[in-house]
């Protein structure tokens, strides 16, 4: 009985012990509903913040405006002629004085007294054609410039003729150059421009200088000459052409250009050499001159914008002091670019060269330079 006991209590002990060693059963739990999400709490639209001031747009930074020239005084040496209406022009409407020039009107007689003032700097440029006393002075070391057109003679643009005693013409006694043969001719200057016209004038009429009698007579004497019968033709400008025509004393008779085709130069703007030296301030004094030319060429050919104005002021400057005789008168041209006419240019001075009347070795080349003109058009734009 005990020994029963005791086995039963031995397996007993065993089972516990086996029990006691198996791994603890892990019970299935049903998850846990999931919280709801925390609410989020509604917050009031924030109040609209206050308006920040729109800052008013930076101004562009401005350059220091650039300061004007020193004002600059300048002598212009002429004869009056009409030739140079775009000087007088820009003199009159200021473009001189908005570049800073000053500009001072020098009178002489004759073309042939401009050239020694323009070496000795009593004046900074004059209007005039070439001649053979220019020539010579640059030869003579004046290192003088031809720096622009300043006048051109073309069809309905020729302010300048050989001009014949009317009386002469009505009667029939002259009709050709050759009829001029023993008579008396004028010309302004010698050594010049009209001088080498009437030289083509009596070469188309079989004559030689020794054939007439050249006179040097200004054209401001010249009328006169005519009404007293003391010429029989002359080279000669306006104004004093129509003063002739209307007067009864002469007939416009052969145009400069017949000589040279359908043009030629008649004058060029000359720059001391002190001015030409001066490369600011002829650049700004060309600026002003192309200026007042492309005003003269509005005013006088087929655009007549400003004409009044332009007739009062060359009327002002010039020896055409009528306003009136604007209506009569034929005017120059003048290139707006301000370059000469090369194919007539070359023609004069090669006249020059052959007729002996310059001897010296300057060549165009050596005296014109375009360089000043081209700067002014590279700022206003060509035309």
């Amino acid at each position: 009985m005990i020994r029963k006991w005791t086995v039963l209590m031995v397996l007993l002990m065993i089972a516990l012990a086996a029990a006691a060693c198996a791994p603890a059963a892990v019970p299935t739990a049903t998850p846990a509903a999931p919280k709801p999400p925390a609410a989020t709490p509604t917050t009031a639209a924030p109040a609209p913040a206050a308006a920040t001031p729109t800052a008013a747009p930076a101004k562009p930074t401005q350059a220091a405006p650039t300061p004007a020239p020193a004002p600059v005084t300048l002598k212009f040496g002429t004869t009056g002629s009409l030739s140079f209406g775009g000087v007088y022009i820009a003199l009159e409407k200021g473009f001189f004085k908005e570049q800073g020039i000053n500009l001072e009107v020098v009178n002489f007689r004759t073309v042939g007294e401009l050239v020694a003032p323009l070496g000795t700097g009593q004046v900074d440029f004059v209007g005039m054609p070439l001649s053979s006393p220019l020539l010579a002075a640059a030869d003579r070391g004046i290192d003088l410039k031809l720096v622009a057109d300043g006048s051109q003679q073309r069809l309905n643009w020729d302010p300048s003729y050989i001009v014949l005693r009317k009386d002469l013409a009505d009667s029939g006694q002259v009709k050709t150059p050759k009829d001029l043969k023993g008579m008396k001719i004028a010309i302004p200057s010698q050594g010049g421009f009209g001088q080498m016209l009437i030289d083509k004038m009596l070469e188309e009429g079989g004559l030689k200088r020794d054939d007439v009698e050249i006179l040097v007579v200004p054209h401001a004497d010249q009328v006169p000459a005519f009404q007293n019968k003391a010429i029989a033709a002359s080279w000669t400008l306006e104004p004093f052409i129509v003063r002739g025509v209307q007067g009864g004393f002469t007939i416009r008779w052969i145009p400069d250009y017949k000589y040279f085709g359908d043009r030629v130069e008649g004058a060029f703007i000359v720059f001391s050499p002190q001015l030409a030296k001066n490369r600011d301030v002829a650049q700004r004094w060309m600026i002003a001159y192309l200026k007042g030319v492309r005003v003269y060429l509005d005013a006088f050919g087929d655009k007549k914008v400003g004409r009044d104005e332009a007739v009062n002021t060359l009327a002002k400057y010039t020896t055409a002091n009528d306003p009136k005789l604007f209506d009569f008168m034929r005017l120059t041209y003048i290139d707006p670019n301000g370059q000469p006419d090369k194919k007539s240019t070359d023609a004069i001075y090669k006249y020059f060269v052959d007729s002996g009347e310059y001897k010296g070795t300057k060549t165009m080349n050596d005296i014109m330079d375009l360089s000043f003109a081209d700067y002014a058009v590279q700022k206003l734009g060509k035309q």
